[in-house]
């Protein structure tokens, strides 16, 4: 399809059809959508004009397709159709018949004025695509049936493309790949020529540095300090800085504790450090259910019904317990996502400290990104250190979308990654519109643009039991998983995948239930992406995030 995502439209026929082309068509046909041309055709004559869609074939030649949607009504008396819709009915202004057969010939014309047009002369004819009606027999001589895309054609519309086609071919012409070439010239000023994600990614992820001068000069500042706040906006390193000092912390010989609320989070610390000795990584509820069974004390299951408190305060206080039987262990504790702890965690946490008043403690926060109503952090405000002030994770379409949904107050950072790709919005209507739309951008970014598929992750702000993606799992193709394996895509909550990113985020289900958090998640879960961002959200969720973020592109896809 070109171009990809769909530029937008408000023809629902439109819409449908670049859908149902996306998935039916193999990959011998290339479409054009919403293509005009003003170029020299025959004797030197400016040709003029437009069409909704341009299927060429090396074969069986060029279709220029003009898509009406709605009911259409011909009334032989006045020789005039009319359109029904949701706003009633209205008159068109032209048979949509001649307006499909005018375009073709305008495209032919200028063909006819390209070098080797006798070589590849094709075969070539029009359509007239009603996806929301039928029609059945020929409304006048000019309208034949046969040469239509109705309703019926949805389900196996290659098979109808290739009919239609057939129709109007001439044997002995052959388009072949000369000949498509020249309409892809042809057709070149309105077409946006794109180089694939995946050798895009390269090139940025070459600028896109782990550890800048400034973030060293950081890390030596914090570790000649006994206590510090390390705060940025997202993309600036906290999580690397995290890591890489508890890493120095346990190199020196001193036993240290590397933690966050985050379960998924944990996992990567984990394994960016896996085999350095005197580090223990833990999540905050492993730790604390951990230590309570090496204490001797009984850890109940959560039951589902009272979750909150089990997290929030039954683990925290086996934790505490566990502290005074085991005795303090830790020579430094090291925080990441600092911002997510309750207030009333800190005791029990510092109770495992070798010197809870003064000791080694290094907190790394961002309160731009609180999901879970954390509270204070235990340390004096001269331990707060300046923010980060740059973003070295994220391209600078990222964070300049990220950026404009911070709250007064908060700073986004400095971008300082490469330029990159525009943010995509995309409009969907319904769980099956969701669906739909996921699996044509998910098969645009595997098969046209040469990304693997552990390059993706789906984020989505409900959790297992109220996602529809999650309900699903199947889209299409493809299956969802919340853990990484092999021939799959991965899925987590936003929340779920705090401190982690990916090449590139789908943001997806934010619907009109989300509307009074939606900033929030578009600043938290947006932030994972590194190279590329997309956004699935409901019609009017996705223009009010437009209205907001005026730069992102807005294909209309759903």
């Amino acid at each position: 399809m070109v171009p990809f995502p769909m530029l937008h439209t408000e023809s629902s026929a439109e819409r449908l059809l670049y859908e149902a082309f996306m998935e039916q068509l193999d990959d011998e046909y290339v479409i054009f959508h919403s293509v005009d041309w003003a170029l020299a055709g025959r004797n030197g004559r400016l040709e003029q004009g437009e069409a909704d869609f341009v299927v060429i074939h090396p074969v069986d030649g060029l279709l220029v397709i003009e898509a009406k949607g709605g009911e259409l009504t011909y009334d032989p008396q006045t020789r005039r159709w009319t359109q029904g819709g949701r706003s009633g009915r209205h008159a068109l202004d032209e048979d949509p018949f001649h307006q499909a057969r005018d375009e073709m010939h305008s495209l032919m014309r200028i063909l006819e004025a390209r070098a080797g047009w006798s070589r590849w002369r094709p075969s070539f004819g029009y359509s007239v695509a009603m996806p929301h009606a039928i029609y059945g027999r020929d409304a006048h001589p000019g309208a034949p049936a046969a040469v239509v895309i109705d309703r019926d054609d949805l389900d196996h519309l290659q098979a109808r493309v290739r009919e239609v086609m057939r129709t109007w071919r001439h044997e002995g012409r052959r388009f072949g790949e000369s000949g498509m070439l020249a309409v892809e010239q042809a057709l070149g000023a309105a077409v946006e020529v794109r180089t694939p994600l995946k050798l895009l990614f390269r090139e940025e992820d070459r600028t896109i540095v782990e550890l800048t001068d400034e973030q060293a000069w950081t890390k030596a500042f914090v570790l000649n300090r006994t206590r510090a706040v390390v705060t940025g906006p997202p993309g600036s390193g906290k999580t690397l800085l995290a890591t890489s000092i508890a890493r120095t912390l346990a190199e020196a010989g001193r036993p240290t504790l590397l933690t966050c609320f985050n379960v998924r989070l944990a996992a990567h610390l984990r394994a960016s450090v896996d085999g350095v000795e005197n580090l223990h990584v833990a999540h905050f509820h492993e730790l604390c259910a951990d230590l309570a069974r090496e204490a001797g004390l009984d850890v109940p299951a959560p039951t589902g019904s009272d979750d909150r408190t089990y997290y929030e305060e039954r683990l925290p206080e086996l934790l505490e317990r566990a502290a005074r039987t085991l005795g303090p262990r830790y020579g430094a504790i090291v925080v990441d996502e600092a911002q997510d702890f309750r207030a009333w965690w800190w005791p029990a946490l510092l109770a495992l400290h070798r010197e809870p008043d003064r000791g080694l403690l290094y907190l790394f926060s961002d309160d731009s990104q609180v999901l879970y109503e954390g509270g204070e952090l235990p340390l004096d405000p001269t331990d707060v250190l300046p923010p980060l002030p740059h973003n070295l994770r994220n391209t600078r379409a990222i964070a300049e979308f990220v950026s404009v949904f911070f709250e007064a107050g908060s700073r986004a950072g400095i971008a300082k990654g490469p330029a990159g790709r525009d943010v995509e919005v995309l409009d969907y209507d319904g769980e099956d519109g969701l669906v739909r739309t996921l699996e044509v951008v998910l098969k645009n970014l595997i098969d046209s643009e040469g990304l693997a598929l552990d390059d993706i992750v789906v984020l989505t702000p409900p959790g297992r039991e109220k996602s529809l993606l999650w309900r699903r799992r199947a889209i299409g193709p493809y299956v969802l998983s919340d853990v990484v394996e092999d021939g799959t895509v991965l899925w987590s909550t936003v929340h779920g995948f705090k401190g982690l990113e990916r090449p590139v985020v789908i943001l997806a289900e934010l619907g009109d239930r989300h509307r009074e958090d939606v900033g929030r998640y578009l600043r938290v879960g947006s932030s994972r992406a590194r190279n590329h961002l997309i956004v699935l959200a409901t019609r009017s969720v996705a223009a009010d995030i437009r209205r907001r973020a005026p730069h992102v592109a807005d294909p209309g896809l759903a």
